[in-house]
């Protein structure tokens, strides 16, 4: 299970200097990390194409983290005005010295996002989740709500897949210790509404194999409440 201290490590992770400067080139740009990429921009291309068919097409969004500028180009092909937010001044680095500054980009920390209420359309929010414990996505989703007008964009790991399939199989064999956290559709709703979110559509990053892969590409809505309170867990 993700704890809060696989959190502070991923965070000290990106930092590095020579994670940020290789980044791309052993996440993207081999040919199976060219398919991976291919698929998830397709999978986030569908999320915005949904949300423009449930009303005004996203105009404006914030993407964070934002890393090396991965959404960029998706950005600038549906014509959406993007800021790009991340911890890691490193990784910013890269993305700057591959976009200039076209886009502009900002250090902040996902718990306290330097931006107004509603300020953008839509939060894109891809490759993060999954590092952090579900008391950090709270109150990171809750943040993220913040600042969205109407949509989040985001990517999950859910336990659908034939990975998890495996690895419950070892663990209950005594062959694996524990087992990493993935969501069921029922906790990915149950989360996003205590965060004041409802999922809409739900795009699988292999488009007619979802089986294969344990990503998928979540549109959310922001909900007219107040997001619910979280309980502190009871032993």
């Amino acid at each position: 299970m993700t704890s809060p201290e696989d959190y502070e490590r991923s965070k000290r992770h990106y930092r590095s200097v020579a994670i940020a400067e290789g980044y791309d080139s052993w996440r993207y740009d081999t040919p199976r990390g060219r398919r991976r990429n291919r698929r998830d921009l397709g999978a986030i291309d569908r999320a915005v194409a949904e949300a423009a068919r449930r009303g005004p097409p996203i105009a404006s969004a914030l993407d964070l983290p934002s890393g090396t500028g991965r959404l960029v180009p998706l950005l600038r092909q549906r014509a959406i005005a993007g800021v790009g937010a991340d911890i890691s001044i490193e990784m910013m680095r890269v993305a700057r010295r591959k976009y200039g500054a076209a886009v502009p980009l900002l250090q902040c920390n996902a718990e306290q996002i330097p931006h107004r209420d509603d300020a953008f359309d839509a939060v894109f929010s891809i490759r993060f989740l999954f590092h952090l414990d579900r008391s950090a996505r709270g109150r990171i989703l809750r943040e993220m709500r913040r600042v969205s007008r109407r949509w989040l964009i985001l990517d999950v790991r859910h336990r659908y897949n034939l990975r998890s399939v495996v690895w419950r199989l070892a663990h209950r064999l005594g062959l694996r210790e524990d087992l990493p956290d993935r969501l069921s559709r029922r906790g990915l709703a149950e989360e996003l509404h205590e965060s004041g979110l409802e999922p809409v559509a739900v795009c699988p990053s292999r488009r007619y194999v979802g089986f294969f892969s344990d990503k998928w590409i979540v549109l959310a809505e922001k909900k007219a409440v107040s997001p619910v309170p979280v309980r502190a867990a009871t032993a």
